[in-house]
């Protein structure tokens, strides 16, 4: 992050706080502010590449001109601050969460998020817009709600803006990190292709996931899967459960698709089984589509059953090395019991929280460049095309990684997100307990020489923008 950029983050951050003295608080925005920087800077495994000589003073600047405002920032606006400093960093795998689990954190958490943009509109508005514009409405437009019901969103046309802009307003929420009213998203339209030009997550934070929008139902990646509830149709199609659901389905005589939206360790016995349960399917047709649009990311452990089916020659894989402070060994690798892993894998885990505990200290090479070899190549399917967009990331980009060294996949769609240098994801809570830093704990060593992140992985084949139906593009080349 230049210098420029970094002096316009603090006028911006000035601007918006100067004035708002420092009122009674629950917790100091200077002591969380403080903890932040000690744990980045002790346990972050790309703070070496990312704070370096070159820029190490103009880094120490920030850092101390934002303690500073911190240390006259209430409550309220502190969220600010942090994220602020945590953006020097540009990893999408540094963030900061905001938990409510104790008594009386519901008010603090309105309080915070008090000024967030509103415009105000009830659901009997909304529903008379509807009706009236029935004939001229936009296939966006309608009352939308997410997979477990959390939130209901009016996606109306904003006829504050020129163009095709749509505004997401909030309906219904948890009432405490979202009220009625509030703006959870804007849309632009180009064409027939819709982009998201931000969206809100449940903290407030922005993030900008690429959509995909079918009929009645409207997949956003990391933000979800919604279903319009109004107006809606008798033959709208059937609403999937989780936003991590993968599915299998026969396209034609020659073509299979296999939607794996997530590589949650939640997804993995669901991946297992349909991979398992079509196994004759996809070993007797000669295309084989498998669509990561929006999967960002989890566990490797999820794409293991797949590896068999594209192999053709040994799959080479840089290693990791993992920052081993005490630190991290408590916030992450102590940690074995994941659900949904064997007995074995519980294992191994186990005996590399041993091989840290005995290497403290500093960046220990724990996962060794590895080279896989298979007995056999299988005969079908003979190509497998891998669909991808700028919201596939991280552990999807491991398996594009090992993907592209087979003789027969080909990459369509976007260049992958591009968070996948430094992974293995902590999580600690601060001193103010509303808020959890997560920071990488371990880099890559395809480092320095051959940097992904905020750049990603090429497609070998870019679907034009005016393309609606990527599956179906790809089934006919």
């Amino acid at each position: 992050m230049g210098n420029r950029v970094l002096t316009k983050y603090l006028i911006a951050i000035c601007f918006c706080l100067f004035a708002r003295q420092l009122n009674a608080q629950d917790c100091g925005c200077i002591d969380n502010f403080n903890h932040m920087v000690s744990k980045v800077e002790k346990n972050y495994a790309g703070y070496a590449d990312k704070v370096t000589q070159v820029n190490h003073s103009l880094f120490v600047h920030y850092t101390d001109s934002l303690g500073q405002i911190a240390a006259r920032t209430d409550e309220r606006n502190c969220v600010t601050v942090l994220r602020s400093w945590i953006k020097f960093f540009n990893d999408r795998h540094m963030t900061l969460a905001i938990k409510g689990d104790n008594p009386g954190d519901s008010i603090r958490i309105r309080a915070l998020f008090a000024n967030a943009e509103t415009q105000p509109i009830s659901r009997d508005q909304v529903m008379r817009y509807l009706d009236k514009q029935r004939d001229k409405l936009d296939s966006l437009e309608g009352i939308w709600q997410n997979e477990d019901d959390a939130y209901q969103v009016a996606f109306i046309r904003d006829k504050q803006r020129k163009g095709q802009e749509f505004v997401g307003i909030i309906l219904r929420a948890d009432s405490v990190f979202w009220l009625p009213g509030q703006v959870k998203a804007r849309v632009s339209k180009h064409g027939r292709t819709y982009r998201m030009r931000y969206f809100y997550n449940k903290y407030h934070d922005t993030i900008t996931p690429i959509l995909a929008l079918a009929r009645h139902t409207l997949n956003a990646g990391v933000a979800g899967i919604w279903r319009k509830v109004y107006p809606g149709d008798s033959n709208s199609e059937v609403f999937r459960g989780h936003y991590y659901d993968p599915f299998f389905r026969t396209l034609d005589d020659q073509t299979c698709l296999l939607v794996m939206p997530s590589f949650s360790l939640l997804a993995k016995p669901l991946i297992d089984s349909l991979i398992e349960k079509n196994k004759a399917v996809i070993s007797q047709l000669k295309h084989l589509i498998v669509d990561l649009r929006n999967n960002t990311g989890g566990s490797v452990l999820c794409f293991q059953k797949l590896l068999p089916y594209l192999y053709t020659n040994p799959i080479i894989t840089k290693g990791q090395s993992v920052m081993a402070t005490d630190d991290n060994i408590k916030d992450l690798y102590s940690i074995t019991d994941y659900p949904n892993i064997s007995d074995s894998m519980e294992t191994i885990f186990k005996n590399e929280l041993k091989e840290l505990q005995a290497n403290r200290g500093g960046m220990y090479k724990l996962w060794k460049d590895d080279t896989l070899t298979m007995p056999t190549v299988l005969p079908y399917p003979k190509t497998i095309s891998f669909i991808v967009n700028e919201s596939s990331a991280s552990a999807a980009e491991i398996l594009l990684l090992k993907a592209k060294q087979s003789k027969k996949v080909k990459l369509y769609g976007r260049h992958s997100m591009g968070a996948i240098d430094y992974l293995d994801v902590a999580s600690t809570r601060m001193p103010c307990q509303l808020y959890t830093l997560r920071y990488a704990t371990s880099r890559t060593n395809r480092l320095p020489e051959e940097p992904l992140d905020n750049k990603g992985i090429e497609p070998d084949v870019e679907i034009p923008d005016n393309v609606v139906d990527w599956v179906e593009f790809v089934r006919t080349k």
